[in-house]
């Protein structure tokens, strides 16, 4: 059971390119908690001291703007509140449990003693944040750029469209032109 939660802490990208003594460090000042049916892990608007790693069970994301109200489940793997076990912060969402969840607690407090035990810890998971606060901004580089390239493009478009109406000629239908989705956008 250590060992599969050990593999589990692997695989977050905060987590990245720590040792397993590291990790194990990180899972000794973890508690397990339970969540009932109906109960917030983390509540919108509401100030967050910690983060939970769900071991199983499932939750849905509530209130949060543009969320659909049936959300995608988030399920075994996932880490919820992330930035609260590093810094203070007010939670932009709900996270309620659908199922019963069984999940490990990561205080602020607690990592930040672990962090100060270890300041190779603290080293990589700042390195984690930096190259993930990079990709994203690089995403949000292509995002504006892309966006610059639709607005650039739509007076030609909509003189193409217009230009056989204002000679007289009859104007045949054109098609919408296709939309690019952002997420493949995103993937570049």
């Amino acid at each position: 059971m250590l060992g599969d939660t050990i593999e589990l802490l692997e695989t977050l990208p905060i987590f990245k390119g720590l040792s397993r003594r590291q990790l194990s460090y990180i899972l000794d000042i973890a508690e397990k908690v339970f969540f009932e049916p109906g109960e917030n892990l983390i509540t919108r608007n509401c100030t967050g001291n910690e983060a939970y790693l769900i071991l199983s069970g499932t939750a849905r994301c509530q209130d949060f703007p543009g969320n659909p109200a049936a959300s995608e489940t988030i399920g075994a793997g996932c880490l919820v509140g992330e930035v609260a076990m590093l810094v203070e912060t007010i939670h932009s969402m709900t996270i309620q449990a659908k199922m019963r969840v069984r999940a490990l607690e990561f205080s602020r407090g607690a990592l930040t003693w672990v962090m100060r035990y270890d300041q190779a810890i603290a080293e990589q998971v700042s390195d984690n944040l930096l190259v993930r606060l990079q990709n994203f901004a690089s995403d949000l580089q292509r995002l504006d750029d892309f966006l610059c390239y639709i607005e650039d493009a739509a007076p030609l478009v909509y003189r193409i469209r217009t230009m056989p109406e204002q000679r007289g000629i009859a104007r045949r239908p054109m098609p919408d032109m296709p939309s690019m989705s952002l997420r493949r956008l995103l993937q570049g």
